[in-house]
């Protein structure tokens, strides 16, 4: 590299304005999402269950749960208790809901900075939370108020847990690593609803792993983060995959149920998560080979043990997204492979990995000059001016159009047309998250609960039509024998004899468009 390039290089590098008005421009894309998109359908969800807490003590969905027994059909009966999960921090009203989401973003912005800041310099602090910022899985989250932002929190904090034994390589790093990668660890589990018994074996672990580290014919392994990324990857994925196929139920079962369809799901998977929301954009691409070049010579435990804890949550994460597609498919009996289509935004669950992926370029670089960060790029600026220019007009995108959903004026038309205390209304819609889009009528028809609406939903195919007329409902469905109004999903033209449209409008384009009616008695 010429003189001349290098001095672009450092120009760059060291443009605190660059940064800066980026980080600027991020934040305002997450406050404009604030304004421009509806709530996403896993926060209906969410909110539904927390509100039905606060007014019965019981975390349960009033309306069914959002995977029924009957797979064509609600069910209000079948609504088993969950007592964990990221609907225990969710407010009970959309104004809350958003600033939640809001402020999430902020305070992940703010640790990003100080950590970074405090590890490696301004610079380094500015530009990683500039790239966080315009992230478009952030913005997303941010406007939706999904949980990828909380858990990029602690993914931050997972790191941090590890490097504790690089400050205290001593049995009190030992101590204190095992204890806050304890804590932290819960807080994933809690946010995603699994129990978090399981973080005291997570904590036990890395107590194992910096103890190993004592051990000097061990340090082949604990130091060398290209054997421990292998050992990672390789070992958890095979673990899995054979506990899924040999024992496994619910989602992770479907790897023996579906083998073929899940080989196929993983692949599209890896492809999703690691490629398109990760190196894509994450903004990692540019790095990507110049970093693993580095981590094959370089013998540090933190570097290898960060490398690690990567490796095998990606690992993970793709894992998951390719059991939960193939077991979507399976209980909605929806058409295969077009739900990945449908669900391709379960890639963003990689994000959690993002500070932790931003920080391991970091410590590789820390004590070498000519390696390539995201504040000093050196002979990856070109690339990573492209990379950030390819990703902006995705969260301009997601800032300006958020979140659409024509349910809020179908919700709205059914209040305005009669709605009232103790009426039962039908939603027809397709199987695949039809449920989901059920309770996303709850916040206009019936926020708190306290109407008693009960809102009931059947798939196109269901015969929901003879439901309507039933003295007695078939098993595992909900009885319709007091349903007042009926919302047609667009592209459902179906309408019973006796029931009239009273009104109808077009959803959004972003929602495959079509005409949305509503259908009622006189």
């Amino acid at each position: 590299m010429g003189p001349e390039s290098r001095g672009l290089s450092s120009s760059f590098s060291q443009s605190n304005q660059f940064w800066t008005g980026l980080l600027l421009l991020g934040i305002f894309l997450n406050v404009l999402v604030v304004f421009t998109s509806n709530l996403g359908l896993d926060t209906h969800v969410h909110m539904a269950r927390a509100a039905e807490e606060d007014r019965t003590g019981d975390a349960m969905l009033p309306w069914g749960h959002t995977r029924p027994i009957d797979s064509m059909s609600s069910d209000p009966a079948y609504a088993p208790i969950t007592e964990e999960g990221w609907f225990e921090i969710m407010p009970s009203t959309e104004t809350e809901a958003h600033a939640l989401g809001l402020g999430l973003m902020l305070i992940l912005c703010g640790i990003a900075y100080l950590v970074f800041w405090k590890l490696f310099g301004h610079l380094a602090a500015i530009s990683t939370t500039a790239l966080i910022s315009i992230h478009p899985t952030f913005i997303f989250a941010t406007g939706r108020v999904f949980p990828e932002v909380a858990m990029a929190i602690l993914g931050l904090m997972m790191v941090l847990s590890i490097l504790f034994h690089r400050i205290e390589p001593n049995w009190k790093g030992v101590v204190f690593s095992s204890l806050f990668s304890t804590v932290t660890m819960a807080g994933i589990l809690q946010v995603k609803g699994i129990p978090i018994h399981f973080s005291i074996a997570y904590g036990l672990l890395i107590a194992g792993w910096h103890i190993l580290d004592n051990i000097e014919r061990m340090r082949i392994l604990t130091r060398s983060p290209k054997y421990v990324a292998m050992v990672s990857s390789i070992g958890i994925g095979t673990g899995i995959l054979l506990y899924g196929g040999l024992f496994g139920t619910g989602a992770i079962g479907t790897i023996g149920e579906f083998p073929e369809r899940y080989a196929f799901a993983l692949i599209i998977a890896t492809f999703d998560a690691i490629g398109i929301f990760a190196l894509f954009g994450m903004v990692l691409w540019p790095f990507l080979r110049s970093t693993i070049q580095r981590l094959g010579s370089i013998e540090d435990h933190s570097i290898a043990t960060v490398t690690g804890l990567i490796t095998g949550l990606a690992t993970v994460i793709t894992i998951y997204i390719a059991a939960l597609w193939t077991y979507e498919a399976a209980l909605w009996n929806a058409e295969w492979p077009n739900v990945m289509w449908t669900m391709g935004n379960n890639g963003r669950y990689i994000s959690m990995l993002m500070l932790p992926a931003l920080l391991l370029i970091h410590l590789v670089g820390l004590d070498n000059p000519s390696a390539d960060t995201q504040s000093n790029p050196q002979s990856k600026k070109k690339a990573l001016i492209l990379g950030i220019i390819l990703i902006l007009p995705l969260s301009i995108l997601t800032a300006v159009h958020g979140q659409t959903m024509w349910t809020d004026d179908a919700g709205e038309a059914m209040v305005d047309l009669g709605l009232m205390e103790g009426d039962d209304f039908l939603f027809i819609s397709e199987a695949t998250l039809g449920m989901h889009w059920l309770y996303t009528f709850r916040i206009e028809v019936d926020p708190n609960g306290e109407n008693d609406i009960i809102g009931h939903w059947r798939d196109t195919d269901s015969g929901w039509v003879e439901d309507l007329s039933r003295s007695e409902p078939l098993p595992n469905r909900g009885d319709l024998k007091d349903v007042r109004f009926i919302v047609l999903s667009p592209g459902i033209n179906t309408i019973p004899d006796g029931w009239n449209v009273l009104d109808e409008g077009n959803a959004p384009w972003m929602n495959g468009g079509g005409t949305w009616r509503v259908l009622s008695q006189p």
